[in-house]
């Protein structure tokens, strides 16, 4: 993966979520060195497989270390309710305007859950 300073931000906050304040702890079990940990916390390049060993150990979710998408433990809540396929699917029903609106909801709850 190419440099990504937002995601050296996402690797710094999982491992403090995750108390892991011992980078050389952390690089111990992912057999790589403290160097490689610091380089990922500061945004350098970080390969696919080394990605999915952090994500496994620290929990966390790899569309939102990677991708920024989801939260931290989305991973933990994958599977999809009868009732939340349909509400997604009678939002695809609705009017462009409509859509949009639900969106700027939701965007507009998901930041106040992340300032709590």
């Amino acid at each position: 993966m190419s440099e990504d300073p937002a995601r050296g931000e996402r690797i710094r906050h999982a491992m403090f979520v995750r108390n892991f304040s011992k980078t050389q702890a952390l690089a111990r079990e992912l057999n790589v060195s403290v160097a490689a940990i610091s380089r990922w916390q500061n945004g350098g390049h970080v390969s696919l497989q080394r990605a999915c060993e952090f994500a496994a150990r620290l929990d966390v979710s790899l569309d939102w270390l990677l991708l920024d998408r989801g939260s931290l433990d989305w991973h933990k809540h994958d599977r999809v309710t009868a009732i939340e396929m349909q509400f997604l699917e009678s939002v695809r029903d609705q009017p462009a305007a409509i859509r949009t609106a639900l969106r700027d909801l939701v965007e507009a709850l998901a930041s106040s859950r992340q300032l709590r």
